[in-house]
């Protein structure tokens, strides 16, 4: 939890009021004692002091009232025990849902031990780049054929591309279109075909690119004759590779589909464990808000207690001049029995009490 720092409350006009009210008490009890003791009051065998300085005590005990007043305890105290009510139900809620979360992310953790990824997330992208690779590198190599067609640059290159697309489609599904014949020689009849059609259209490119290769050389006064033959055969070596790029490091749909089950567990995984932590925060702040409204209302309440305590001082000290200033205006130069008590006479209703709220 964050450090709350604890400073001490303070009114500056509360503390101003206080002073000034204590220091007219002062006076008046002065003048006060003076009268008595002029008229020789309390007689020397009086007991109780309580009738002749009753006025002065009530003058401080409304001191007292004011600062209750103003600084209003019971509601000091009620709103941090309101917040400790709502706050504990919060949290208590709060636990709930941290529990539940809890259990959600120690099952996705626990069905995460029995799903081992076969491939790293990497690789599915990598695959197809493999695969992709050597057929656009061909379909590159094929693009002035296309361009022999009355193609521009960018418009062979761009149609290059496409049969290159094609291609790996073929490639990555050569395995499944073989694998609709119910026979092992259907399904060698199948891949014959689709190898010999694939076949036919690189050598027919490649005759093309070779006729284009032979047509310049003539025109360097070279006598080189291409033939299209080794340019197909390299372009259905090309298409071989790729189809061995996709049949042992393409992951097969098993693979892919526990993949996908892996990264929805990893998810979900993460989801729980961010709303764990958000739980956690959203209890901290409560804790926090809770803390700094006791720190707060505590500050004041410790504030109103020491002014109470300066209040009551002040009367007690304020009777022991009140006698003193008496005794010096007698006529007799007495001192009454009631002086000799060194408890103060009267009880202080004191709103601010120590507790352990705070």
């Amino acid at each position: 939890m964050k450090t709350i720092e604890k400073n001490l409350h303070h009114k500056p006009e509360l503390d101003s009021w206080v002073q000034q009210n204590l220091n007219e008490a002062k006076k008046h009890l002065a003048l006060d004692a003076e009268n008595f003791g002029i008229r020789g009051k309390p007689e020397l065998l009086e007991e109780n002091i309580k009738p002749y300085y009753n006025e002065n005590h009530h003058f401080f005990h409304g001191v007292l009232n004011h600062v209750a007043k103003v600084l209003q305890p019971a509601i000091l105290i009620s709103e941090v025990e309101e917040s400790e009510r709502i706050t504990a139900r919060k949290i208590q809620g709060l636990n709930n849902q941290f529990i539940a979360e809890k259990e959600k992310e120690s099952q996705c953790a626990q069905s995460l031990k029995g799903k081992q990824a076969y491939h790293s997330k990497f690789k599915l992208p990598i695959a197809w780049l493999l695969l992709s690779v050597p057929l656009i590198a061909d379909a590159i190599l094929n693009r002035p054929a296309f361009e022999a067609f009355g193609y521009s640059y960018l418009e062979s290159l761009l149609i290059s591309l496409i049969v290159a697309g094609g291609l790996t489609v073929l490639a990555h599904l050569f395995e499944r279109i073989v694998n609709v014949g119910k026979t092992v020689w259907q399904r060698r009849a199948i891949a014959g075909s689709l190898l010999l059609i694939v076949f036919v259209l690189f050598y027919y490119l490649s005759a093309i690119r070779a006729a284009i290769l032979t047509a310049d050389a003539q025109s360097s006064n070279t006598s080189i004759h291409f033939s299209g033959l080794p340019f197909a055969l390299l372009s259905l070596m090309f298409f071989i590779v790729a189809l061995a790029i996709n049949r042992f490091l393409f992951p097969n749909a098993e693979q892919r589909r526990n993949m996908r089950e892996l990264q929805q567990l990893q998810k979900e995984l993460a989801e729980h464990i961010d709303m764990r932590k958000k739980i956690e925060h959203e209890i901290e702040a409560l804790k926090q808000a809770h803390e700094e409204l006791r720190q707060t209302n505590g500050s004041i309440y410790v504030y109103g207690c020491k002014l109470e305590e300066s209040i009551i001082v002040a009367a007690q000290a304020g009777l022991a001049q009140w006698c003193k200033v008496n005794m010096m205006h007698r006529p007799d130069n007495g001192r009454p029995h009631c002086f000799d008590s060194h408890e103060y006479p009267f009880h202080f209703n004191r709103h601010f009490k120590p507790i352990d709220l705070f």
